[in-house]
């Protein structure tokens, strides 16, 4: 399989975003705040969460794992990580999903863990559902060691959260033993395709 042009990494002002309807589990929320307190000073921290608006910061002041909370909550806490801490640039975000994948694997979702990379994909996309309520996600094997994710139907989409989830997938493969991992979103439902598609391959 080979890898496409990554729109993910695409400027943010090239594609659309609907924040609006969709909800996300407490766990992504919490996985992404975790990262601030770990990688900023005290004083870069407390900035960040004057930076959020109102409704937001109230939101995110207690935050449980298996709660649902708003789809825009996630974006507007990922929009002022990118603009305080990663001037901008799309690629940054890859640090979130990446961190999200090791501490929730680690933790409170270790029992998702499976023994090869394509075995944990394809019970990720049956499961996912229990970490957002809207759209679908379908995992295909490629080869032995590629394969590709497709997401559906969203009612609530961002490239801020596709960004993310090249971070997220490439932690993913090499906390199951894949190396040299390359993720590319070849398809972008922000950019007004079907279907968020994320071409994943490693060694």
């Amino acid at each position: 399989m080979r890898l496409m042009a990554n729109i993910a990494l695409a400027p943010l002002s090239a594609r659309n975003e609907r924040q609006g309807g969709g909800h996300v589990k407490g766990s992504m929320i919490r996985a992404h705040l975790d990262w601030v307190r770990d990688h900023t000073s005290r004083e870069e921290t407390i900035e960040f969460y004057a930076s959020l608006p109102d409704g937001v910061r109230r939101q995110v002041s207690t935050v449980l794992a298996a709660s649902w909370y708003e789809f825009s909550t996630l974006i507007e806490i990922d929009r002022a990580i990118l603009t305080l801490f990663g001037n901008g640039e799309p690629r940054f975000l890859e640090r979130l999903g990446a961190f999200s994948a090791e501490t929730n694997l680690a933790g409170v979702y270790r029992f998702f863990r499976r023994e090869g990379v394509h075995d944990f994909f394809r019970r990720s996309a049956l499961l996912h559902n229990q970490f957002q309520d809207f759209g679908t996600s379908e995992y295909s094997e490629e080869s032995e060691t590629s394969g590709t994710m497709r997401h559906r139907e969203y009612t609530s989409f961002s490239p801020l959260f596709c960004a993310s989830a090249i971070g997220y997938y490439r932690e993913c493969v090499q906390l199951h033993g894949g190396r040299t991992v390359e993720v590319a979103e070849a398809e972008c439902q922000c950019a007004g395709d079907a279907a968020c598609t994320f071409e994943i391959r490693w060694t």
